[in-house]
């Protein structure tokens, strides 16, 4: 940017292409979606238990997203890279599978959790309207769950994979990210839930639903972010974007 005569430095560029190149497709996509998932919430009048079931499916998605980057990085990059051992990479490819193993038990067990604890929660609390039962709206979960899905798929293409993240992403660093990236989804799962159990009248409201969104999608971005950084090339000096 160039300063005017009197000192003041011009307007930042707010075209399409200026917006992409500063957040990234990656982040772009997330926003999307989750402008698209607002939107099919108020479309079909869903209730905050249907809200928080889909993020317990998209930090399943995380999950398998996540064992992909390492099996990929484990074929095509050096994520077990250190100064005593070398690996090849098929040991590179039989030691992820059994981390993966072991990891995704503990994944799995958060994320068992964290279903039983929502299902005790909507069993328990009487409906105003049976057609609120989100056992009702299966089709509606696993659809608005595929949008957040699809992007977390297009930031795997374009920074894992077109990017090249996985020439020098670590597997310390990988088998964090399910964990690291479902911190957001995890605060409104649990906000949403505490807030149903204390102030139903609060939590029913979309207002309410609305915020919880926007903190998500805003803390879910800086998480995206921060993966960039992570997963960028170390001795590159800048952080990657998208």
């Amino acid at each position: 940017m160039m300063p005017d005569k009197f000192g003041s430095s011009a307007e930042p560029d707010a075209s399409p292409v200026s917006v992409v190149h500063r957040f990234g497709i990656g982040a772009i996509s997330l926003i999307v979606a989750n402008t698209l998932l607002l939107y099919l919430f108020f479309w079909h009048d869903a209730t905050l238990f249907q809200l928080v079931l889909v993020y317990w499916c998209e930090c399943a998605w995380i999950g398998v997203f996540s064992a992909i980057k390492l099996i990929v990085a484990s074929i095509a990059g050096d994520p077990y890279e250190n100064g005593w051992v070398e690996f090849s990479s098929g040991t590179s490819l039989f030691t992820s599978v059994l981390v993966i193993g072991f990891a995704g038990g503990a994944f799995l067990s958060l994320l068992g959790i964290m279903l039983m604890s929502i299902l005790f929660v909507n069993d328990a609390l009487p409906l105003g309207n049976a057609a609120d039962d989100m056992h009702n709206h299966i089709s509606l979960i696993i659809g608005a769950s595929l949008l957040l899905m699809a992007a977390h798929a297009i930031s795997l293409v374009v920074n894992y994979l077109v990017a090249g993240e996985y020439k020098t992403a670590k597997a310390g660093a990988l088998l964090l990210l399910p964990f690291s990236r479902c911190v957001a989804l995890l605060f409104a799962i649990i906000v949403s839930v505490l807030f149903v159990v204390l102030l139903p009248a609060i939590a029913n409201t979309t207002v309410f639903a609305c915020i919880v969104i926007a903190i998500k999608v805003s803390w879910d971005i800086r998480l995206h972010r921060n993966e960039r950084r992570m997963l960028g090339d170390p001795g590159s000096g800048r952080a990657a974007t998208g």
